[in-house]
């Protein structure tokens, strides 16, 4: 094995000096700030409240407005026909749950709103003209913006008509609807519109805490096949070699019997580590042995090594997949000669892994579905950034090829 003189890890304490922490999973890292946003944001059922009970005002103001103007038989069936109609319509525009209901028939619910309005405000003028604002809040909801915008306008226009013919064009109560649709509308529709929102923050926040379960399984299944299955290997393979030693080589024996305690311990650490959320590899104490594992499993091994310091994460990433390379050269191959190479060259880290273990075949593996492994690594090294491939070579042999920047 040729090191490099230069090179900053040389000894086996050096590179096991104690595991670094490490930044676990994206939505691990999000967490904080999606807890916070969930938690600052009102519940779903608070902004609700606060929508209604603004409608309810707003509603009730106008049945203020009509009543002030005096009580006839006409407002009174308006105040008990239609206005609690005008009211269902409106709650069918705004609640999270008629959203199926709004995609399908939303727009005949917004023409029949419109014709609630206006017809009765050409009866009772400026009394009634206040529900038009409620009228273009559902158009900004239901129709496209680039359509919600100048039917809002439309809407706005047609109460001001119907108040003018009604009251008289030269009132006030002309400008004094076209600024109350205005306003009524705007405030109606963005208090919607932050409800919406709020409903979304919280579902959202949900579905990320599923995500982030999900994928922390995942890791830990990940990391459990990857350090388990190279350890339960290597132990497997050393256990049988000193059970085959014991008589012709006690001393010879003992060595192996000694290295599988140290395996072992190595396996516990591993472990554990795995279960406080991170782990640091070494690329160096991998390759080290790998070296100890193939020989035990009759393969014969050659291992270069040339590069420069690495960071933690494509560290832990190469030596993962010197770990998972070997752990498939001894448990899934007939191999009897096994190359490792590590190089840098213009910025990248190039790992390379050749054995004569499998026959020739023309598939080569990309990161599709098929290993556990496999399909583990190029998601490792995908996430430091780096490219992974593997696949067999015309002349009978396998190859895995790892590539990335050292300071990932």
């Amino acid at each position: 094995m040729q090191l490099r003189t230069d090179d900053p890890r040389k000894t086996r304490d050096e590179a096991i000096g104690g595991p670094n922490p490490r930044t676990t999973d994206h939505a691990e890292a999000e967490g904080p700030r999606l807890a916070a946003l969930g938690t600052h944001a009102p519940p779903p059922r608070f902004a609700l409240a606060v929508v209604f009970t603004v409608m309810a005002g707003f509603f009730a103001m106008q049945v203020v407005d009509i009543l002030d103007e005096g009580i006839s038989p006409v407002r009174i069936a308006l105040c008990v026909t239609v206005l609690p109609l005008t009211i269902v319509l409106q709650i069918a525009q705004t609640l999270p749950r008629y959203q199926r209901f709004r995609d399908r028939y939303g727009r005949w619910i917004l023409l029949g709103q419109v014709v609630l309005v206006v017809v009765p405000c050409l009866l009772l003028g400026w009394a009634w003209g206040g529900m038009g604002g409620f009228v273009g809040a559902s158009a900004l909801l239901v129709l496209p913006t680039r359509r919600a915008v100048p039917a809002f306008g439309l809407i706005v226009l047609l109460i001001a008509v119907s108040t003018g013919i009604n009251e008289g064009f030269a009132t006030v109560a002309v400008p004094y609807m076209i600024v109350s649709t205005l306003l009524t509308g705007i405030i109606v529709y963005s208090l919607i519109r932050l409800a919406t929102l709020a409903i979304a923050v919280h579902e959202a926040r949900d579905d990320f805490a599923r995500l982030a379960i999900t994928k922390e399984r995942l890791r830990f299944a990940r990391d459990l096949h990857d350090l388990l299955g190279y350890s339960l290997s290597a132990i497997t393979l050393k256990g049988e070699l000193a059970y085959q030693l014991v008589e012709p080589a006690p001393e010879r024996a003992r060595e192996e019997l000694r290295s599988i305690v140290e395996t072992s311990r190595q396996a516990l650490a591993d472990v554990r580590e795995v279960a406080r959320s991170y782990r640091s590899l070494s690329l160096l104490n991998e390759l080290s042995s790998a070296r100890s594992v193939l020989s035990a499993a009759g393969v014969e091994a050659h291992v270069k090594v040339d590069y420069d310091r690495l960071a933690g994460e494509a560290d832990t990433a190469l030596a993962t997949v010197v770990r998972e390379g070997i752990t498939n050269v001894v448990r899934h191959s007939r191999a009897t000669r096994c190359r490792i190479e590590v190089t840098q060259r213009d910025g990248v880290v190039r790992l390379r892994m050749d054995n004569d273990g499998v026959q020739p075949r023309s598939e080569e593996y990309s990161g599709t579905p098929g290993g556990c492994g496999l399909d583990s690594l190029a998601a490792r090294m995908a996430a430091v950034g780096g490219r992974f491939t593997a696949g067999t070579t015309p002349d009978g042999g396998f190859r895995l090829l790892a590539e990335t920047s050292p300071a990932s």
